[in-house]
């Protein structure tokens, strides 16, 4: 089987064949992630389909790649459709369909990088000249400035980051919401630049002697009351399902109301009992602290439901630096002591390592 056997992007899928058919959803960043391809306008409370709406007014470039660049893709792969297109200031989703093998010797990440190079020439044509007058960063022609720091140097800069991220689209309905995240973007960013307490990212937060990277509404951990939410996946009296018992059922009532008079709720909602009461808190706008396993990087982002959970300062997503365990069930069983631990902890700090540099 032809593969592509230097995997030197952000890969999700080390042992996918990139050279036959698939579908995927690709994002490229700028190098920087200077916002060389437009602005964000409206407001959250712009009704939808309006001006009025979140929505990305582009730069020259951000012009020129949608118009030009993004058709040369199916010009030079016939192979290769362009379902979608969402770009945003500092970075450029693509929904990309490989209909057919690609010929011998090619593969995804070539397609990839020949839509970087000529947007990347593009850049240069719009950025030269204004090099040679001085113009800033966003001058008055509206084109976009050589990102800080390029790793080129300033004579020929590199447009964006090293590699890519695919993510390949396999299972029913996950098209639709790739779909629907592409459209909902500039609103996501709206959200975060109008309630950035609400949407923090902080990579290096101590509580009670721990490191974790969190999402979220931090102020919920200065919250007085919190309860940690556990439950075995089976019953051990009866065997059965835990969530399907009596017993269960009230304490899930109890502790939702507890949520509804202020009390936050702390659980990694790994259990089908403890997801069911996450489900039910994200539904009604409870407090809710999650512990994940899954770490959280500079670029990280939750799903789309837990997105706009943190956005209304009903949820915080915290990630531990060091997870114990040697299996999943040992790990699992370790974010549960760590939500325990969790309530009752009085000591918290965000640690700006950036400084030490």
């Amino acid at each position: 089987m032809r593969k592509e056997t230097i995997h030197n992007q952000h890969r999700r899928a080390f042992c996918h064949d990139y050279c036959e058919k698939g579908l995927y959803m690709l994002t490229l960043v700028v190098e920087g992630r200077q916002p060389v391809f437009g602005h964000i306008a409206g407001t959250t409370e712009g009704k939808s389909g309006t001006d009025e709406a979140p929505h990305v007014v582009l730069t020259e470039l951000g012009r020129r790649v949608m118009e030009e660049e993004i058709q040369k893709i199916s010009r030079f792969y016939p192979m290769a459709e362009v379902w979608r297109v969402a770009i945003m200031p500092d970075h450029i989703h693509l929904l990309v369909r490989i209909k057919e093998a690609l010929p011998e010797g090619k593969h995804l990440g070539i397609i990839v990088s020949g839509f970087k190079s000529g947007c990347t020439r593009a850049w240069w044509s719009l950025t030269a000249p204004q090099a040679a007058t001085g113009t800033g960063a966003q001058g008055a022609t509206g084109r976009a400035a050589v990102p800080e720091g390029s790793p080129s140097g300033a004579m020929r800069p590199v447009l964006f980051q090293k590699g890519y991220h695919d993510r390949i689209i396999n299972r029913p309905g996950m098209l639709e919401n790739i779909k629907r995240y592409m459209a909902e973007n500039p609103l996501r960013a709206r959200i975060r630049q109008e309630c950035p307490k609400l949407m923090e990212r902080q990579l290096h937060l101590w509580i009670a002697g721990r490191e974790y990277a969190a999402f979220g509404n931090l102020f919920l951990l200065k919250y007085p009351l919190k309860q940690q939410v556990f439950f075995h996946r089976k019953d051990a009296a009866t065997g059965q399902p835990t969530e399907t018992t009596e017993a269960y059922q009230q304490e899930r009532r109890r502790l939702l109301c507890m949520a509804e008079e202020g009390t936050v709720l702390v659980t990694p909602g790994i259990s089908k009992g403890e997801s069911l009461i996450v489900s039910d808190a994200i539904d009604a706008r409870l407090p809710l602290i999650i512990l994940q396993k899954e770490p959280i990087g500079e670029y990280w982002k939750p799903s789309q439901r837990r997105f706009y959970a943190c956005a209304s300062g009903h949820l915080l997503i915290l990630a531990p630096w060091q997870n114990e365990g040697h299996s999943d069930y040992a790990r699992f069983h370790h974010l549960n002591d760590l939500a325990k631990e969790i309530c009752s902890a009085t000591e918290m700090r965000i640690v700006n390592y950036s400084r030490l540099k």
